[in-house]
Order: structure tokens, then C-alpha cells, then sequence
């Protein structure tokens, strides 16, 4: 403690050894300046009038000043002193004490311009900041920010009619406010619905809440963030309508392909081949006439070169046109033509592949049979190019919900970041055509232990698939 005793004409009569060393003087120093003596300059002159005022009427004295001290630093010291009387009660001076109240003051201040920059910071916000009282009655305790952007009405207005926040709220989503301390115990932290403006627009809010409890640990209000989220929101539904647009648009390409496909598979057996058919016998008869008749061994040879090359060109065709569309997968089902392209898949690479079907015959519509036998077709080709595989086992499961298509090598195994990867776009397309009909794909590996892609189709048609079976048309815009 820093004591100190003035006279009654408030010249200094005592200071201890605190109020000097706090100086940094001597026991024995003489004080320059007297009262004036370390105080700071901005606050000297209404230091030592309040002390002279004090002396004059002989009142309490009480001041707070900063003080140079023995560290060369300035601290701030709360200064009391009170008049003291003799045994006669004639007035002898001020006898009083500082306290060193620099961590108090600093912390104050510190306190003081955190709240002001706080408020700044909300006050220029995009954001609504609010605090909400729900017991006794409902009321806005505090509200600021952009509130007058995002709903047209000032913080007072809403102060003074707490029905006008309420009715910003779109009728639909009244549901999701907490307006009572029992839903408010239960909320959501993260909410979003719409605000209606006053002007008459309509706006998306993100709201991040949270109760306000009393000492008691009750739920007496809420407080939030509120942030205009109405760009997003709409940009995400622009975005899923496009892409129910992309997938309408993807499945009327597949399905255009395929009829194209049909087409020209059709025309390559039935026309083509039955011409390269005619022209094989005609000239199978021309080599009969020749070998009855003496002529040239060459010629014959020729004519039976001819006919070899015709041999070929006829299991041409009915390779590209099976490869185009396989006649069995509308003719004899899903699992015929799983079966005859094994068969070839084996005859042409060496590796056993074996199926195992629950049905011949399938409940699926002709767009989601072409999807899995597509889908097979590109599970296959992946085996040859990436899985090093010696075997494929491949199962069809049918139940009343729906198709499961399993494909299983025993290769080297796909890794997650190779299934995940932009460029995998064989991948992609099988995860696309199993979307189109409402179907899931999926791919998983062991390394070492193999892949295994599996295919789930709903038995029901997909919204891409029209009761009939057939492709829907795709509704744009």
C-alpha cells in the first residue's frame, strides 16, 4: 500500500516507503514536483485540482491517474484519501493510500474494446445476429447485421414488434423454429428456410443456433446466426435440374444407339450376309461345273480360294452384327446372351468364364437387359486389359425386387484409388448405364484376390423407363 498524509493547505506532510520506492525514489530523496510528482502528463492537471478541491471544501479525495514508475513504465493507481481532524475536530489534511490497478484497468479496457470491435464487426456484417427470449414472452433481446437487407425491416422496428420476424418466415417452414424452451432444447444446430422480405421476395437463411440457458441450466432463449444462402440454394437446384436433364438426354442417346445398333445389325445379317450366302453358292456351283469339266487345276483352285474368302467374309459379318446386338439377348433372354458372349470371350482370350443364372427368363424391361449385358461386356474388357485375371465367374441373381449382376475375376485386384479415378471413364460409364435404369453399380478389389463388380437392377422400371418398357421421352426445360 502507498500511504500518504497532506496538510490542511495540501502541501505533503508524510509519503512511505511503497509510495517512493513505486517512484523509484529514495527513503530520504526529496519528491520534485511534489504531488505532481511521476504523474502523466494528460492526467496531471485534474489529478492535483480534484486534490486542491478536496483540501478547500475538506471532502474525500478519489482519483485515477497513470503514474511513471521505478520500471520506467506508466501504471494506473486508484488514489483515496479522507480528511482527518484533530482531537478539536479543526481539519488537519488528507490522509490516504494508492493501489495499483494497472491489470484491472488493462483488463477493462481490454474487455471494452473487444465488445466495441465486436459490435462493429456484427453491425457490418452480411450475416443476421440475433438473441432471442422465449420466457416470459417472446422478444428479441438483440438483433443486427444485415436484418435489414434480408428481411426490409430495422433492428427497431423488430425490437418493437417481434410478429414482424415471424411473419418473414415462409408458412411452410414455420415448423422448423424453436419458439418454446422445450423445442429449443431439442433443435438443430444447423437449419435452413425461408425468409419472406418485406418488398415481397423470397430468401433462403442458414441458421446456426444454439440454446440460451439461466443459471438454473433452463432454456430461456436462443441465439443465432442467420446467412443468405439464396445464390447456393438456387444454384443447387439449377444444377440437379440439370442433371435430370443430362440423364434424360444420356438415356434417349443410349436408347437411340441401340435401335441404331439393331439396325444396322439387321441389315448386316439379313441383306449382306444373305448376298455374301447367294454368293457363295453360285460359286460353290461354278466350282462344280469346273471339276465335272477338264479345266486348269489352277482355276479350280481359285474358285475355291473365292469361296474360302467368302467363308470369311460371311463369319465377318456375323461377328460385327452380334457385337452390335447380340440377336439371343432379344431373342432368347439376359442370360443366353451372358452366356454366348462367355463362350466367345473365352474362345477369343483363353480365360474360363463361367455363369451361374437363378432364371432364363427375366422380369426386366429390354432397356435395363441391354444395360447389364453392356455392362458385362465392359467388366470383361477390363479383365483383359487391367486384371490379369485366369478365370471370371460371373452370377446372375433374380429375386421379386429386382436383378443382381456379379462379376468376379481372380486377377490382381482394382484399388480404391484407381476405382476413384477421373480417368477411369470405362467405370464411369458403367455407373452411368446402371443409373439410367435405376439400377447401382459398384467396384471393390483385394489385391491379389481379384475384382468384383456388381450390378443391382430394380425389378420395378425406373423413372427413366415408361411402363411399357420403352425409353421415355426426355422433358427439357
Amino acid at each position: 500500500m502507498m500511504l500518504w498524509i497532506s496538510k490542511p493547505d495540501a502541501t505533503c506532510l508524510m509519503l512511505n516507503t511503497h509510495w517512493r520506492t513505486f517512484r523509484g525514489l529514495g527513503p530520504n530523496q526529496d519528491v520534485p514536483d511534489g504531488w505532481r510528482c511521476g504523474i502523466h502528463d494528460d492526467d496531471v492537471a485534474a489529478t492535483v485540482e480534484a486534490f486542491r478541491q478536496a483540501h478547500v471544501s475538506r471532502t474525500p479525495f478519489t482519483a485515477e491517474y497513470r503514474v511513471h514508475c521505478s520500471d520506467g513504465q506508466y501504471r494506473w493507481v486508484h488514489d483515496h484519501g479522507a480528511p482527518w481532524l484533530d482531537a478539536e475536530g479543526r481539519f488537519m489534511g488528507l490522509m490516504g493510500c494508492c493501489v495499483d490497478i494497472t491489470e484491472q484497468r488493462t483488463h477493462h479496457w481490454t474487455v471494452a474494446n473487444a465488445e466495441r470491435r465486436l459490435k462493429t464487426l456484427v453491425e457490418n456484417s452480411r450475416d443476421v445476429v440475433y438473441r432471442v427470449r422465449l420466457v416470459p414472452r417472446l422478444a428479441f433481446e438483440y438483433v443486427g447485421g444485415a436484418v435489414e437487407t434480408m428481411t426490409g425491416y430495422t433492428p427497431d422496428e423488430l425490437y418493437k414488434d417481434v410478429s414482424l420476424a415471424l411473419n418473414c418466415i415462409h408458412p411452410e417452414d414455420i415448423s422448423k423454429l424453436a419458439l418454446t424452451p422445450r423445442a429449443a432444447a431439442q433443435l438443430e444446430t444447423t437449419v435452413t428456410y425461408r425468409w419472406l422480405h418485406k418488398d415481397g421476395r423470397t430468401l433462403w437463411a442458414e441458421h446456426y443456433r444454439m440454446p440460451v440457458f439461466d443459471a438454473g441450466g433452463q432454456v430461456v432463449g436462443l441465439e443465432g446466426i442467420a446467412r443468405d444462402v439464396t445464390a447456393r440454394i438456387e444454384g443447387e437446384r439449377q444444377l440437379r435440374e440439370s442433371e435430370v436433364q443430362l440423364r434424360q438426354l444420356a438415356a434417349r442417346l443410349q436408347t437411340a444407339r441401340e435401335e441404331e445398333r439393331a439396325e444396322v445389325s439387321r441389315e448386316l445379317h439379313d441383306e449382306l450376309g444373305q448376298t455374301l450366302t447367294a454368293l457363295k453358292i453360285e460359286i460353290g456351283r461354278a466350282v462344280a461345273a469346273f471339276a465335272s469339266q477338264p479345266t486348269s487345276v489352277t482355276t479350280v483352285d481359285r474358285l475355291q480360294s473365292i469361296v474360302g474368302l467368302v467363308d470369311l467374309g460371311i463369319a465377318t459379318v456375323k461377328r460385327i452384327s452380334a457385337r452390335l446386338r447380340p440377336a439371343t439377348l432379344d431373342h432368347l433372354g439376359l442370360a443366353e446372351a451372358i452366356r454366348s458372349e462367355a463362350a466367345t470371350f473365352k474362345a477369343r482370350t483363353g480365360i474360363r468364364c463361367q455363369l451361374n443364372a437363378t432364371r432364363e427368363e427375366s422380369r426386366l424391361s429390354a432397356e435395363q437387359r441391354t444395360a447389364l449385358f453392356r455392362i458385362f461386356q465392359e467388366a470383361l474388357n477390363n479383365v483383359v486389359c487391367h486384371a490379369g485375371a485366369s478365370s471370371v465367374r460371373v452370377a446372375i441373381t433374380e429375386t421379386d425386387e429386382g436383378v443382381v449382376l456379379r462379376v468376379r475375376d481372380n486377377g490382381r485386384g482394382i484399388t480404391a484409388a484407381q476405382a476413384a479415378a477421373p480417368g477411369s471413364i470405362g467405370l464411369l460409364g458403367m455407373k452411368e448405364r446402371a443409373a439410367l435404369v435405376g439400377g447401382t453399380f459398384t467396384i471393390s478389389g483385394q489385391r491379389g484376390k481379384g475384382t468384383v463388380v456388381m450390378v443391382h437392377v430394380p425389378i420395378v422400371p425406373s423413372p427413366a423407363v415408361n411402363q411399357s418398357g420403352g425409353q421415355a421421352e426426355p422433358r427439357i426445360g
